[in-house]
């Protein structure tokens, strides 16, 4: 059974929002648990293609293990088959189900749509430029590196009724409000802008990784092709 209440466009409207508040992670699995605990109640949309009833909405149980399957490729020094991960990767994260609706998009099909600001989820990756010696996110490209995961909240709307543009966090009754400030915190607490190294020159990249992650970066095979390290002598 959908447990997202059927509507349309017409009905509900189309989500407007804009500047995105990025967090982009590379994370030990171990440390995906933690941020799902700390997170408390949490589900994972599938809202990037139609969907059957039964596939709309994914445990965290279920993200969970797809992610601990796509880090232990990047353990053993293997590079994972994105597609094999991008449902779950570019999934919706949210507190519960109010901010979506379900339309028809066939014969059992569903696509799910947000009306209300959610946490978006996306495959992230680099590319390291030569030329200007810096690293550029969500870059696609053979020569892109695998780096976990990108959440992605909006600072900026526009209500669906009154066509005003304001500020996300000043609506209360927003459930993931209260959702991206705990994920932001734990961010800051638990990750460091990443420490790479590129021909003997240290780069502090806002690109994060997770502390625990230091200990197993240096099998990452797209790293170790391009000669790209991480420091691991940080403070943590």
């Amino acid at each position: 059974m959908l447990p997202i209440r059927i509507s349309s466009p017409k009905v509900e409207g189309v989500l407007q929002a804009s500047k995105w508040l990025k967090f982009q992670v590379l994370l030990d699995p171990e440390e995906m648990h933690d941020l799902l605990s700390c997170l408390g109640e949490v589900q994972f949309v599938c809202v990037a293609e139609p969907v059957r009833a039964e596939d709309a909405v994914i445990s965290p149980r279920l993200f969970e293990e797809k992610y601990a399957a796509y880090v232990g490729r990047l353990k053993q020094g293997e590079v994972p088959i994105t597609s094999e991960y991008r449902r779950y990767f570019s999934s919706a994260m949210t507190a519960n189900l109010d901010p979506f609706y379900a339309l028809v998009a066939g014969p059992e099909k569903y696509l799910i749509k947000p009306i209300q600001p959610v946490i978006q989820l996306q495959g992230h990756s680099f590319f390291y430029s030569e030329r200007d010696e810096k690293f550029h996110s969500m870059v696609l490209s053979e020569e892109s590196v695998t780096w976990g995961l990108q959440f992605s909240y909006p600072h900026l709307f526009q209500d669906l009724k009154t066509r005003k543009i304001g500020k996300v966090s000043d609506i209360p009754h927003f459930p993931n409000n209260t959702l991206f400030s705990k994920l932001s915190k734990w961010m800051r607490n638990a990750t460091l802008p990443t420490p790479f190294e590129v021909n003997g020159v240290r780069t502090n990249a806002p690109i994060r990784i997770g502390k625990k992650t230091l200990g197993w970066i240096k099998n990452h095979p797209q790293l170790k092709l391009k000669g790209i390290t991480v420091s691991t002598a940080v403070k943590i």
